[in-house]
C-alpha cells in the first residue's frame, strides 16, 4: 500500500530561479490541468505571480515510487490558498479563504487524497476564523460534497457589431485608447473601485493585470503584443474605467474582437466602452467571456438580439464556515425574520440559526446544535450548506430551490421571505477565475 507525505509551504525563489520544491510543484499543476510544461523565464514569472498573490501550496508526494515512475519529488496531488476579500454587499469587503490549484494524478485518485487536503485546509481556515471559504471549479460536480455552493454565475456572449449597431441611450463617448502597458498601475485601482460596488466580487490576482496589460498571454505565457486598451474618463477627466482587447485574426470569421477584461467603476463607463467596442472598424463581432449574467448590456442597445448568450457558467462557490460570522457580516434591506435549520455533515454550519433584520444590519442567534432537532423541525426553512452558500449573496432564489427539492419549507412564505431578505443591491458578480 502506498504511503503519502504531506507538506504545506511557501512559493520560493533561489538564487532567481523557482527552487526545486516549487519547481515539482509548478509542474504538477500543469500536468493535473493538461498544460504543457514551463521552464526558465515563464516559470519564474509563474512562481513570481504565486508569490505576490501570497499562495500557500501543499503537495503530497509518494516516496515510494516504481523504477522508471516519475520522481517521487513530483508531487501527485496539489492544493494551493491564499486570502482576498470578497465583497458581500453594500461595499463590505470581507476576508475569505480562497483555494485554488487543486489536482490529483490519475494513479492516485480514489485513496482519499482529495478529501485529506480539503478536510485538513478546511479546519484551518474555521479554525484562523473565516467565516467561508470560496474556490472556483473545473468540475461542478466534486465540490458540493465539501460543502460548496456556487453563489455566482456569467455569461459568455457575443455582439454583432455590424452595420446598424446602436446605442438605446446615447452614451458620454468620453473614451480614449490608451498603451495597454498603463494597465500595470492603474489596473489594481480600478478594480478596487469596482469591487466596492459589486457583490460576489473578489480581490484579483496579479495574472489578470498581466493579461489586461499585454505582459501575458496566456496560451504562449510570453508578452500578448496585440492586446490594445482603452479609457473612459468621468466628468473631471479621471478614469473610472477600461477595457483591454485583441483582435482575434484575419484567418477568424466574422471579424471578431475578443474582450480580454472589461471593468467599469461606473454605469457611464460600462456603457461607452461598449459603444467604444461597438464602433472598431472592420469588426463585425465582440467575444467577452466574463458578462454578468445580470448585465445591462442588451438593454443598451436599439436591438437587444445583437447581444447572443453562447454559454453560462457558475462562478465562485462559497463554503459556509461560520453561519453567524456569514450572516452577520453582510447588509439587508428589509426588516424580517426567518429560521434556518441547516445541515452540514462538517459540521461547521450545523445547527438551527435564527437570522433577523433592521433593514441595514442583521443579527443571528443559534437556537440549537442540530438540525434535526425539535427547533430544526420547526424552522422556516431546511436546507444543506451548500445551498446556504448559494444564497448567501443572493444570486440564487430560494423559490426556485425550493421547487427543485434543494431545500423545504415550513410555510407557504417562507421561501418568499427569504428572498427578500438575501437578496443585495445587485446581483452578485465575479468576473474572473481563481
Amino acid at each position: 500500500m502506498t504511503e503519502y507525505r504531506f507538506e504545506t509551504f511557501e512559493p520560493a525563489l533561489e538564487n532567481g530561479a523557482p527552487d526545486a520544491r516549487t519547481t515539482a510543484y509548478m509542474q504538477a499543476v500543469r500536468a493535473g490541468f493538461h498544460d504543457k510544461r514551463v521552464e526558465g523565464e515563464k516559470l519564474r514569472r509563474r512562481t513570481e505571480r504565486a508569490i505576490t498573490d501570497e499562495r500557500v501550496f501543499t503537495s503530497v508526494y509518494a516516496d515510494n515510487a516504481p523504477q522508471l515512475a516519475l520522481p517521487p519529488e513530483i508531487p501527485v496531488a496539489t492544493f494551493a490558498h491564499f486570502e482576498k476579500t470578497v465583497n458581500v454587499g453594500g461595499g463590505r469587503l470581507v476576508p475569505a479563504h480562497l483555494i485554488t490549484w487543486v489536482t490529483v494524478r490519475p494513479t492516485h485518485r480514489r485513496r482519499g487524497l482529495l478529501r485529506s487536503m480539503m478536510t485538513g485546509n478546511l479546519a484551518r481556515a474555521a479554525e484562523i476564523g473565516y467565516p467561508f471559504a470560496a474556490l472556483t471549479v473545473t468540475e461542478g460536480s466534486i465540490y458540493r460534497r465539501f460543502g460548496f455552493g456556487a453563489a455566482t454565475w456569467y455569461n459568455e456572449v457575443e455582439v454583432d457589431t455590424r452595420a446598424g449597431f446602436q446605442m438605446a441611450v446615447e452614451p458620454d463617448r468620453r473614451v480614449e485608447m490608451v498603451d495597454p502597458h498603463v494597465l500595470r498601475e492603474l489596473g489594481p485601482e480600478l478594480y478596487d473601485r469596482f469591487q466596492q460596488m459589486t457583490p460576489g466580487a473578489s480581490g484579483r490576482q496579479r495574472v489578470y493585470v498581466d493579461v489586461a496589460s499585454g505582459d501575458l498571454n496566456l496560451s504562449t505565457d510570453e508578452e500578448d503584443l496585440a492586446t490594445r486598451a482603452a479609457l473612459h474618463y468621468d466628468e473631471d477627466g479621471q478614469p473610472d474605467g477600461y477595457v483591454s482587447y485583441r483582435f482575434a485574426g484575419w484567418d477568424v470569421k466574422p471579424a471578431t474582437v475578443e474582450v480580454l477584461d472589461l471593468i467599469a467603476a461606473s454605469d457611464a463607463a460600462y456603457s461607452s466602452l461598449w459603444a467604444f467596442l461597438g464602433a472598431v472598424d472592420l469588426v463585425e463581432r465582440v467575444q467577452f467571456g466574463y458578462a454578468s449574467q445580470q448585465s445591462p448590456l442588451p438593454w443598451l442597445l436599439t436591438d437587444p438580439r445583437r447581444v447572443r448568450v453562447l454559454a453560462q457558467s457558475d462562478g465562485m462557490w462559497l463554503r459556509i464556515l461560520d453561519v453567524k460570522k456569514s450572516l452577520e457580516a453582510r447588509p439587508y434591506s428589509v426588516e424580517g425574520s426567518i429560521t434556518l435549520a441547516v445541515h452540514d455533515d462538517m459540521d461547521y454550519a450545523e445547527g438551527v440559526f435564527r437570522l433577523t433584520s433592521d433593514g441595514e444590519n442583521g443579527t443571528v442567534e443559534r437556537l440549537a446544535e442540530s438540525a434535526d432537532s425539535a427547533e430544526g423541525r420547526a424552522a422556516d426553512l431546511s436546507l444543506g450548506v451548500p445551498e446556504l452558500g448559494s444564497l448567501y449573496l443572493g444570486g440564487a432564489d430560494p423559490v426556485v430551490l425550493n421547487r427543485a427539492g434543494r431545500i423545504s419549507k415550513r410555510s407557504e412564505d417562507a421561501a418568499i421571505r427569504a428572498r427578500a431578505l438575501f437578496l443585495l443591491e445587485r446581483a452578485p458578480y465575479a468576473p474572473n477565475d481563481f
